[in-house]
């Protein structure tokens, strides 16, 4: 959806509450970037995503033994792909993006 441009989908992924956080390569938390809220992460696909779309995921990239982690909680699941943290949580009786936090390394991870 964030390569195609396709705004609708986007929307039908995040929850109304979700959040994006801009860690900004540091450990430090009181300088992220914070996008709050289904509308301000649509604005920031617009303005920032939108103009220069990440590339497709190569095939070879998908294929390596990239280590995932999953953590189960009571009511979604974590995932952590290197530096990259997703949250998705079941309300409504569906899947939804809650939360991404990226550039934001752990101090275990320094």
């Amino acid at each position: 959806a964030s390569i195609q441009g396709n705004l609708p989908l986007l929307a039908a992924l995040w929850s109304e509450d979700a959040r994006i956080v801009d860690g900004r390569g540091s450990v430090e938390t009181s300088d992220d970037y914070v996008w709050q809220g289904r509308d301000a992460i649509l604005d920031r696909y617009q303005l920032a995503v939108f103009p220069a779309p990440p590339p497709p995921l190569p095939r070879s990239q998908l294929d390596t033994s990239t280590t995932l982690a999953i953590f189960a909680e009571d009511d979604g699941v974590t995932l952590i792909n290197g530096e990259d943290r997703w949250r998705f949580i079941i309300r409504e009786g569906r899947w939804w993006l809650q939360e991404l936090v990226y550039s934001a390394p752990t101090e275990s991870s320094q």
